[in-house]
């Protein structure tokens, strides 16, 4: 079958079609603004695309007898508009995974956040037990080599993302996947620009939790209280976890240990196992037990996932050491919501204290930034230093006048400094004339900021350090 994926340079989407290619489609493809790694690995896969759309990509390489499209691909595209015109099959990057999927047995990791960490631990512990799983993650994994596999194994484990599946298909993509076990880390708004206020927000988690059948498996996260209020609303077997108590799978004695944590798992009131972790932060702790109970509830023994979780390096930008710099500590993350940037900077405050914290932010959409200033102002306390930079329109630019960067650094509370930065230039001279021996600078974003923490490595190397 010959295959064209619209947008196909986005993580999900070059995943997927790496694995059309595998099992034996012909594949072609295009987008905009296209950058590495996913151009080189499709291109060293001998994937033809074309960096730009245009309605003759669609029939460049021969007619295609499927379209599928990334759900960052806006209406008025030349391509969508060229398959319609042609009556050709054209579905959604998610659909197109969920009939691939149809015969696998489908693990969903879904939640506001934590669910790449959690459903990439998933994936590695199934791979450490010889099971071989299939998997879709939004990210590069370390241990796993990409954010996609097919695998040869039953199992086939899913990040489950609550946003739309296209401009074409408004359905969350997760809704795609059919879950036989899903996981359901938290629910804190997010997404303002398809979901208005929270209870719009909450009606697709729910959805998710309807659609499970009595024969299927919930496993939740009890400290979340969203969470708990809408665990009546599923048929399915339910399974709690938390470090809050109360739960069928309880972390205790949760502590810091080297670079990462460690944790006392019980179950049903029993000690199961002590678990340590690569990975800092208390919601790593929560993501690593979570990972645990998926595990082992499918027949996983308990010390092969243990040791796994024990080996398991991460997540690309996900608490990312970049290096150090005349003393000076560079950690990338993808941290873009709220909740997430106070994670990351707990975390990083633990794991590196008692040096100081400075913080390099760029905002992510003008609504998300505006429907959340609230939370932002409080997200940052603590930091000696928050430098902010041009919002990421993404797929907003036509609501630049709604918001400024400006505006979020007026409504920050308990830092020391706030600086808008126009460009990754002056963001790191500043990070760079701030910065002493000890300091730890973390950048958050989606994207790279025009690979700001390049250019602050490069400017600390010149500058001695204050």
């Amino acid at each position: 079958m010959r295959i064209h994926f619209i947008g196909i340079c986005g993580y999900a989407v070059s995943g997927l079609a790496l694995i059309a290619k595998q099992l034996g489609n012909d594949v072609t493809g295009s987008d905009e603004d296209a950058y590495p790694p996913t151009t080189e690995t499709l291109t060293r896969a001998g994937i033809p695309w074309v960096d730009g759309h245009d309605a003759g990509n669609v029939t460049r390489w021969g007619k295609p007898d499927l379209v599928v499209q990334g759900n960052q691909v806006r209406e008025g595209n030349p391509e969508t508009d060229a398959a319609r015109r042609l009556h050709l099959r054209l579905i959604s990057e998610a659909e197109y995974w969920g009939e691939l999927t149809a015969d696998r047995f489908r693990i969903v990791v879904a939640g506001s956040a934590g669910k790449t960490t959690t459903a990439s631990l998933v994936a590695w512990i199934l791979r450490a037990a010889g099971r071989n799983p299939g998997f879709r993650l939004g990210m590069a994994v370390k241990d796993l080599g990409s954010a996609a596999a097919w695998g040869s194994g039953r199992d086939f484990v899913f990040e489950g993302d609550e946003y739309t599946s296209a401009v074409f298909d408004p359905r969350p993509k997760f809704l795609h996947f059919a879950p036989q076990l899903a996981v359901l880390t938290n629910i804190d708004w997010d997404h303002p620009d398809v979901f208005p206020d929270p209870a719009a927000y909450e009606a697709v988690f729910r959805k998710l939790l309807e659609d499970l059948g009595p024969e299927d498996r919930l496993i939740a996260c009890s400290d979340d209280a969203t969470v708990r209020r809408l665990l009546s609303r599923t048929r399915a077997s339910v399974e709690t976890y938390g470090l809050r108590g109360g739960a069928d799978w309880h972390g205790r004695d949760v502590q810091i240990e080297g670079d990462g944590m460690r944790f006392t798992a019980w179950h049903e009131r029993k000690v199961l196992a002590v678990v340590t972790t690569r990975l800092p932060g208390e919601h790593n702790a929560a993501n690593a037990l979570a990972a645990l109970a998926t595990a082992v509830r499918i027949g996983v023994p308990v010390p092969t996932a243990v040791d796994a979780i024990g080996r398991f390096h991460g997540v690309s930008r996900r608490f990312e050491i970049r290096g150090q710099v005349r003393g000076v500590t560079l950690v990338d993350d993808y941290a873009h919501h709220p909740a997430k940037v106070r994670a990351t900077l707990e975390a990083a405050r633990d794991r590196f204290h008692p040096g100081r914290l400075l913080a390099c932010f760029v905002p992510h959409t003008y609504t998300r930034t505006l429907s959340l200033m609230d939370a932002y102002a409080d997200a940052f306390q603590g930091c000696a230093l928050v430098v902010i930079g041009p919002i990421e329109p993404a797929r907003e630019r036509h609501l630049a006048h709604t918001v400024t960067s400006q505006d979020l650094a007026s409504r920050l509370r308990g830092v020391g400094e706030v600086f808008t930065a126009d460009s990754a230039r002056s963001a790191a001279y500043r990070l760079a004339s701030a910065a002493r021996p000890g300091d730890v600078i973390i950048f958050m974003s989606v994207r790279d900021f025009d690979d700001v923490i390049g250019k602050t490595a490069e400017v600390l190397e010149r500058s001695p350090v204050a």
